[in-house]
């Protein structure tokens, strides 16, 4: 068995002054990205045809470069996680676009069911697209890291490329490794 996500790289062209260092500081080595359809398993074999899908899903798409836009402007709650630690999120303005597509994505790949984590069907049938810039942290680093937010944290960026990413386990390594990851251009 492996793992596969889609998920939207996000590229910013605006974005606070203290942003790279706070990510740096408090978030895991990845690409910023807005996930569409939530880990899951998938046996080996069935890789193909799921990218046969995804393909079907982005050929019947007229993506506009309006499309494309992104603006993070809304501070999520500081969630804190089953393990007790805190992850720090900035949601996105809505964006029709980007519902739509993945409400399609989530139809077409309906066979593909077998999330690694129950907790995340709701954030999938509940799409809340935002950004994660910090993660893992304790009560006394989520402190420190709030004090950052007393100034703007708008983000306007743009995505470019789904990405596909197929991994044998969660690891940073297989995560940031690119021989695991397929990009489809828009």
């Amino acid at each position: 068995m492996k793992i596969f996500a889609l998920y939207f790289k996000v590229k910013l062209i605006q974005k606070p002054e203290w942003f790279d260092g706070f990510r740096k500081e408090y978030d895991e080595p990845h690409d910023l990205h807005v996930t569409l359809i939530q880990p899951k398993y998938i046996k080996e074999g069935q890789v193909d045809a799921m990218k046969s899908k995804v393909t079907e899903v982005l050929n019947r798409q007229k993506i506009s470069e309006d499309d494309k836009k992104l603006i993070f402007d809304k501070l999520a709650p500081r969630t804190k996680g089953d393990d007790g630690k805190y992850i720090f999120m900035v949601g996105c303005t809505k964006n029709d676009f980007l519902y739509n597509f993945q409400k399609e994505l989530q139809t077409k790949l309906t066979e593909f069911n077998n999330y690694v984590d129950k907790i995340t069907i709701g954030y999938e049938n509940n799409f809340k697209p935002h950004i994660t810039i910090a993660v893992n942290l304790d009560d006394k680093r989520k402190d420190e890291a709030e004090k950052y937010f007393n100034s703007d944290y708008t983000c306007i960026g743009y995505f470019d490329e789904l990405i596909l990413a197929v991994v044998k386990d969660q690891s940073i390594e297989e995560r940031t490794n690119l021989n695991n990851k397929t990009a489809f251009k828009l």
